[in-house]
């Protein structure tokens, strides 16, 4: 029975071991903002132009994710502040709403209408270079494509 005493002890400590690995649970927060264009800021640090997507890390096993705090700033300097507890694996889309009496609102509409402007002429630009590549792509790239497969023929390459 050596083997016995030998067991217990290194079932225990794998546990022990495995509990010190546990694995962070996570969260996914997309930030909108109404009108579009607001800036945002978490912890004074710029995140970029709304919808920004941030990933939050809770502790091991956690049964809720505290986000910090995030700020909205449009370009007339409205503001606006929001945090919020997420459940873990959550993916989740907040907006955040300019505040109505702030001054400068036609600024930030008309900011949101060259936003939408900007972005509808990207994804034309876009649409426009796959179908020049499919165009000068060969027949059996072209069918491939339009099979709605990857284009494995050499020159889809």
């Amino acid at each position: 029975m050596p083997y016995q005493r030998l067991l217990l002890p290194g079932i225990a400590l794998l546990g022990a071991l495995l509990g010190a690995c546990s694995i962070p649970t996570r969260a996914m927060l997309t930030y909108q903002s109404v009108p579009d264009g607001a800036e945002i800021f978490e912890g004074g640090k710029s995140l970029g132009t709304a919808p920004v997507t941030r990933t939050y890390l809770g502790a091991a096993n956690a049964a809720k994710i505290k986000t910090p705090d995030v700020t909205a700033v449009w370009p007339s300097g409205a503001k606006t502040s929001f945090f919020t507890v997420l459940p873990p694996n959550a993916d989740r889309v907040a907006t955040l709403e300019r505040p109505p009496s702030a001054p400068g609102l036609q600024q930030d509409l008309d900011n949101a209408q060259q936003l939408a402007a900007k972005h509808k002429l990207d994804a034309q630009r876009e649409a426009d270079l796959k179908k020049g590549l499919i165009d000068r792509a060969s027949p059996l790239c072209r069918q491939e494509q339009g099979q709605g497969t990857l284009g494995v023929a050499q020159d889809c390459q």
